[in-house]
């Protein structure tokens, strides 16, 4: 009789157990819909970037909730404030969003500066906050404030080494944006490749990231008889400053960052940029993964025009936040989110081939040093 006891006991111990165990294994959110708010760009200076980044979003939420990425019977619903870039709008709407309990997590941000203003509101509100736009080491802040977006020095570093490689110049002009200390620090890691292989600083331009007239830093650029022109600032005076350089005559190496990227700079500047190298992680035409094809295609389909790296990472923010949902056991709450997506090591959906990330911060993925040609279409930069 005792024996059967205790037999019956260690059954029903291991039983508990096993149920333990299946019931972690097979963990799923309650089901419903849960709002994920989104603070945009989609009007003000960074606009044409903005709603690349809003519309990989919205594709994103699309395919979350078709396939049930997020969990059996959840769904997610984006709720827009957009900013037009203004930081005190930005402030107001993530404080609004943090009032407001339904919401579960948040995305946001194409400047640093907005993003360290809009994080404090995220760690006092136990409200995750995934970056999508803005760099800067040391943004992201267990567990509440993450970002999909890799530190862009390496890949910047990567080209310039190559360019330094194949086309040896002597003299190399750089300019910069002087109000912005992530474009600064990207230019500066650029220009010690350069020096390190032996090319001459012939000249430094700063201008700033308002700014519309580039005639004078222009010709100020020209006048140093440069064999490589590095422009490293923000997209708006990037384009300006390419433009200003071509239409005067300029006909060396002008190398940029992803701000060329968008099919809309394209668009607006035409041959003005071809030929100009810039490094990024994603590209229809290049990118291939299964992943990356069907996501072409959606946004294809849907907004008439190819995605860019901006679109990519809206959309992989969207995915970051529904994978930690999807681990989540029971009902949902900030809490739990921000702590199983600071567990994740990688996103499971993403556009790159694989996407590392570590203490919440994005890791570098495959790096594509590319430009514009006279197709219109972004290729494989070759040296010509």
């Amino acid at each position: 009789m005792i024996m059967k006891t205790g037999t019956m006991r260690l059954g029903a111990a291991l039983a508990a157990a096993a149920f333990s165990l299946a019931g972690s294994a097979w963990a799923d959110p309650a089901p419903g819909q849960y709002n994920i708010g989104i603070i945009s760009d989609d009007t003000g200076p960074l606009a044409a970037a903005g709603i690349s980044y809003h519309r990989g979003a919205d594709l994103a939420i699309e395919e979350i909730n078709a396939n049930g990425f997020a969990g059996e019977g959840v769904t997610l619903n984006l709720l827009v404030k957009d900013s037009a870039t203004d930081a005190a709008r930005a402030v107001q709407a993530m404080t609004q969003f943090a009032a407001d309990r339904t919401v579960l997590a948040t995305t946001c941000c194409i400047i640093t500066p907005i993003a360290g203003a809009l994080s404090p509101i995220a760690m006092n509100n136990n409200l995750p906050l995934v970056i999508y736009g803005a760099t800067r080491e040391g943004l992201p802040q267990e567990p509440y404030v993450t970002s999909v977006v890799a530190l862009p020095g390496p890949q910047e570093v990567m080209m310039s080494e190559r360019l330094a490689s194949e086309l040896k110049p002597k003299r190399v002009a750089y300019y910069t944006t002087g109000d912005n200390d992530i474009f600064l620090a990207r230019a500066h890691a650029v220009k010690a490749v350069f020096e390190e292989a032996g090319a001459e600083t012939v000249a430094e331009i700063s201008t700033l990231a308002n700014d519309t007239d580039f005639t004078g830093p222009a010709t100020q650029g020209m006048g140093t008889n440069p064999d490589v022109i590095m422009v490293m600032t923000t997209q708006q005076p990037a384009v300006g400053i390419i433009s200003a350089l071509r239409q005067r005559g300029y006909e060396g190496l002008i190398g940029t960052s992803e701000v060329i990227s968008p099919p809309a700079i394209y668009q607006k500047s035409g041959d003005l940029i071809e030929g100009i190298p810039f490094a990024l992680s994603f590209q229809p035409g290049l990118s291939d993964s299964p992943e990356a094809t069907t996501f072409i295609e959606a946004y294809q389909a849907k907004y008439n025009e190819l995605p860019d790296v901006y679109s990519a990472q809206g959309y992989t923010a969207i995915h970051y936040i529904a994978q930690g949902m999807k681990a989540i056991d029971g009902e949902p709450t900030r809490e739990k989110l921000a702590e199983e997506m600071w567990k994740i090591t990688s996103i499971d959906h993403n556009l790159y081939g694989g996407q590392e990330i570590v203490n919440g911060q994005a890791q570098i993925p495959e790096t594509l040093i590319v430009n514009w040609n006279s197709d219109g279409e972004v290729a494989l930069w070759e040296n010509q």
